[in-house]
């Protein structure tokens, strides 16, 4: 789970600029002035010192990267927007390209605050070079945690971090530190995927420093990553299928759409031929288990909804060279994202509450079945594990005001998961978009979702949302080349 940048075409009036910022706000007096290569206006950055250890609160101090974007109107502030990305293990100081900019909306009363969280970025990032720098295609093709290299990636970063301190609930206290550290009473929260477990526990732990809250797809504190992974893919499978039956284009162009898909199941493996380096085409193994994952990443977004039936098509057919190209960029391969970090969080806060008695009810019939979680159990039976409350799994109850984004093909965070969380928070707002995935790169009209956001931000007071403009939320046509 993970942020794509995305783009606003909201016009107003350019306020104010950064350049000569107010003396005594006191982020100008601990931040210098910077401005990251590719950013389109000048930011504040700086790092905050945060213990590692909270148990012992000796030993290791972390330098929690930290980019604040100011408001651009900084004689009518509201509370802060502190951005919290997905993963667990994306660097959150990316969406600085996305902030700085004069003309977007959100920083026009609002600082935006990011935080490498600890585990990820430039803040002590745990990233996992053993099995995340893929360069050849025998890695590329590889399992997702070949066990050797999760324990050699786990021996190099023992040596710079205790990997037992890498955990929600010290992401959430050095939260805490950071809005301490800057000055701000209250806060609001705009959380994505993970991030919003991390939201929800900050609700749980320090309810009184947030104002307002935003979950975009949220993931509920107990998910037990990778648990629901097949059932909720194949739900959204089944979902596009059907879009795709009802579609004239998809229908006329894949009439056998499904049915090609299973086949290629139960054809597998496959072999592949590719360049090599050294540009001298080779012959390469495939698992479906391969196939099926990166299938499941184009999932999480609705463009790359639209692109699987003619992506299964060519596959049908043997052509490989539209699967090969999934491979010119993926987010977990990147730096900015911390194979590491996922590990601690996840092998602490979820692999160890999955019971096996559930694993086949949860997985038959699926086109995943337990690949994933078999590779999650492998992989925290090489790490280490953290510690957590007693109450660590119990939903957050809050009377803070929330606003819960879901997408109606979600394959990884439904919106029967956010209805769950939305029944524990009495003052929380649910707005499904039933066309989003995930994400909702690939859809028209996407500034309605941040003038809601907005909205929602912006004007605390006015309780009734304009919903109107969900409707015209629509994904371009299905790709048929």
């Amino acid at each position: 789970m993970y942020r794509i940048f995305f783009t606003i075409s909201i016009g107003f009036l350019f306020i104010t600029s950064c350049a000569q910022p107010p003396s005594e706000r006191l982020i100008f007096k601990k931040f210098q002035l910077c401005k990251p290569r590719g950013a389109n206006d000048s930011v504040l950055c700086g790092t905050i010192p945060v213990i590692e250890n909270r148990e012992t609160n000796r030993g290791r101090i972390i330098q929690l990267n930290v980019i604040i974007v100011p408001a651009l109107s900084s004689d009518s502030l509201l509370p802060p927007i502190f951005d919290i990305d997905g993963g667990p293990g994306m660097a959150d100081t990316k969406n600085v390209f996305f902030y700085a900019n004069r003309g977007n909306p959100y920083r026009r009363h609002h600082d935006i605050v990011l935080v490498d969280v600890r585990g990820t970025g430039k803040s002590n990032g745990l990233y996992c070079t053993s099995f995340q720098a893929r360069h050849t295609w025998s890695e590329k093709f590889e399992e997702m945690y070949p066990v050797d290299k999760v324990k050699e990636c786990y021996a190099e970063l023992s040596e710079r971090a205790d990997l037992t301190q890498y955990t929600t609930t010290n992401v959430v206290k050095d939260f805490e530190e950071v809005r301490k550290w800057l000055g701000y009473e209250k806060i609001d929260l705009f959380s994505l995927s993970y991030g919003t477990r991390v939201a929800q526990v900050y609700l749980k732990l320090f309810p009184s420093s947030i104002d307002k809250c935003i979950l975009w797809s949220p993931t509920s504190i107990d998910s037990r990553m990778p648990l629901y992974h097949a059932r909720f893919a194949q739900q959204a499978f089944d979902k596009l299928v059907a879009d795709c039956e009802h579609d004239s284009l998809c229908h006329a162009s894949f009439p056998d759409f499904a049915k090609e898909f299973y086949a290629l199941k139960d054809r597998s493996p496959f072999t592949i031929y590719a360049a090599d380096s050294a540009g001298h085409v080779q012959p390469y193994t495939v698992p479906w288990d391969e196939v099926e994952t990166k299938i499941r990443e184009l999932t999480y977004s609705p463009a790359g909804l639209r692109s699987i039936p003619s992506l299964v098509h060519q596959l049908y057919l043997g052509n490989f060279e539209p699967f090969l190209k999934l491979y010119s960029f993926s987010p977990f391969t990147s730096t900015t994202f911390s194979e590491g970090f996922y590990l601690c969080v996840t092998c602490t806060e979820d692999v160890p509450f999955i019971r096996k008695e559930e694993i086949d009810s949860l997985t038959r019939g699926t086109f995943m079945g337990t690949y994933r979680i078999d590779q999650q159990l492998k992989a925290c039976a090489a790490w280490t594990k953290g510690k957590v409350s007693k109450d660590f799994l119990q939903p957050a109850h809050s009377n803070v005001p929330v606003l819960v984004f879901s997408g109606g093909f979600d394959p990884v965070t439904p919106t029967s998961m956010a209805k769950e969380i939305v029944s524990h928070l009495p003052n929380a707002r649910l707005v499904v978009i039933p066309t989003m995935s995930h994400m909702f790169d690939g859809l028209s009209n996407i500034e309605c979702f941040d003038n809601i956001a907005l909205n929602f931000l912006d004007q605390p007071s006015n309780r009734k949302l304009n919903l109107s403009c969900v409707q015209q939320m629509r994904p371009g046509p299905y790709k048929v080349r």
